[in-house]
């Protein structure tokens, strides 16, 4: 595990809140949290190294890291690259409990360094947890049947400018330096480029955009992950719109437009749902006017006169070409036909002829821009389900290495009362050695000092 500091580090010191904060760990947690301090950035850390170097065990180290982790001295982080999709994990030390605050920043911060594709916290243990409830009961527990402890306070200074409660000679007058506040301030942000596809909503965008989404029916089977090109089109049809017109248009469309037929038994159907749901909501673009919405102008309620020419010329006929000679062809001949686009069923310009797909260049947009999102849709849920696969192995491997860590704690737990059994067996033999030991001494010592005494009690063993 690299060690990554929460806070810039200064020198190696532990406020005397922290070293006050009793309920949350015990002395051998505050050493482990000390030496974690004292540490670089980068410095990779391993228990055993630490338990070795000062001759602790790795279960009870392993015990101590639970609880820094458990008071948020210590937060566990998983890292996903984007190169190899490898997770790799880091710790982050603080000299004060973490802040919710403090904590999100950090995620952002890392979030944000250049090949770092998924980044979340790993929460302590469920033995870690239990083990820092019963050290909390416990001293609970003495502080209530020792209510009146004297608090340590070896920070204040006296009236002679000696430390009170510090072992200071007649000669020592160096003045205690004066306590430091504790830090508030969090990690080091560094500032992560924003990219528009990807940035976070407002929790005012957030609710508008679900309530968009609320109005899309059922039967257009959108999947649960949204995707950027339909997020887009909502933000962009809410700048320009009120929440309840995009809401109004979602539900018009739907059924104006044919969609509800389409959808319904023996219906044509729908080729891609997310393409259908940007059609739904995304601004149109053939009136001039922009208060028109969808034929009506919004703040008169009256139709838009110019959707009505727009359709009066579309019904109009359409005069019959003239000839080579530039002479009519007389008033009987039919008017050339015009093709009609499949899609919206608009009529082509005179003299044109259809295009191969068949539709107008707004239908070809949107049946491109369908496409693509439809692509773009395929490749995310793609990527989504290979985090969820890695996801998945990493899980795995934790809690393979937490039945470990179990499995090693409970057999040093059996090893411990079977050496404790073992121990007291011993000691009840050499108990029993020791007292048959003394018999044999007192009746040689009878027996000597009391010859005529053997004969009766050669008698009586007869």
């Amino acid at each position: 595990m690299r060690k990554r500091s929460g806070r810039p580090s200064r020198f190696a010191a532990v406020p005397n809140e922290t070293i006050d904060d009793s309920l949350s760990f015990d002395l051998e947690a505050l050493g482990l949290l000390t030496v974690v301090l004292r540490h670089r950035d980068g410095y990779e850390i391993t228990l055993p190294e630490i338990a070795d170097k000062y001759g602790y065990g790795r279960d009870s180290l392993a015990g101590a890291w639970g609880m820094l982790q458990v008071a948020r001295y210590i937060i566990k982080v998983k890292i996903q690259w984007a190169q190899d999709n490898k997770w790799s994990t880091e710790v982050v030390v603080y000299d004060t409990p973490a802040t919710d605050d403090e904590i999100k920043d950090l995620l952002a911060s890392i979030a944000g360094e250049p090949n770092v594709r998924t980044v979340k916290r790993e929460p302590p243990t469920k033995s870690a947890q239990e083990r820092a409830e019963k050290h909390a009961a416990k001293v609970k527990a003495k502080r209530k049947a020792k209510p009146e402890l004297r608090k340590l306070d070896f920070d204040v200074p006296g009236e002679n400018g000696r430390g009170r409660g510090t072992d200071q000679g007649a000669g020592a007058a160096a003045p205690a330096a004066p306590a430091e506040p504790p830090r508030k301030s969090a990690a080091p942000k560094k500032k992560a480029k924003k990219k528009e596809p990807g940035r976070r909503l407002t929790q005012q965008e957030a609710a508008a955009v679900k309530q968009v989404e609320a109005a899309f029916p059922e039967q257009l089977l959108l999947p649960s992950y949204r995707p950027t090109v339909l997020r887009d089109a909502i933000l962009e049809a809410l700048s320009a719109r009120p929440l309840e017109v995009v809401v109004e248009r979602v539900k018009r469309r739907w059924w104006k437009h044919g969609y509800e037929e389409a959808v319904m038994p023996g219906g044509k159907g729908i080729g891609s749902p997310i393409g259908v749901a940007v059609a739904l909501v995304r601004p149109s673009m053939d009136c001039p006017d922009p208060m028109c919405e969808d034929g009506v102008v919004l703040d008169t309620g009256v139709p838009c006169r110019a959707c009505e020419l727009r359709k009066e010329d579309r019904r109009r006929p359409v005069p019959a070409p003239r000839g080579e000679s530039g002479e009519g062809q007389g008033e009987g001949a039919p008017a050339p036909r015009r093709w009609k686009c499949r899609g919206c069923t608009t009529l082509g310009k005179t003299g044109t002829e259809a295009p191969e797909d068949g539709l107008c260049g707004l239908c070809r947009k949107d049946e491109q821009e369908a496409k693509a999102a439809a692509a773009r849709l395929s490749e995310e849920l793609a990527q989504a389900e290979a985090l969820r696969e890695a996801e998945r192995e990493w899980l795995a491997r934790e809690r393979w290495v937490d039945l470990l860590e179990d499995a090693y704690w409970e057999h040093a737990e059996r090893e411990r009362a079977a050496t404790e059994e073992r121990e007291r067996r011993d000691a009840e033999e050499q108990q029993r050695q020791r007292d048959a030991e003394e018999r044999r001494l007192i009746q040689e010592q009878i027996a000597r000092e009391n010859p005529e005494l053997l004969a009766y009690s050669q008698t009586a063993s007869a």
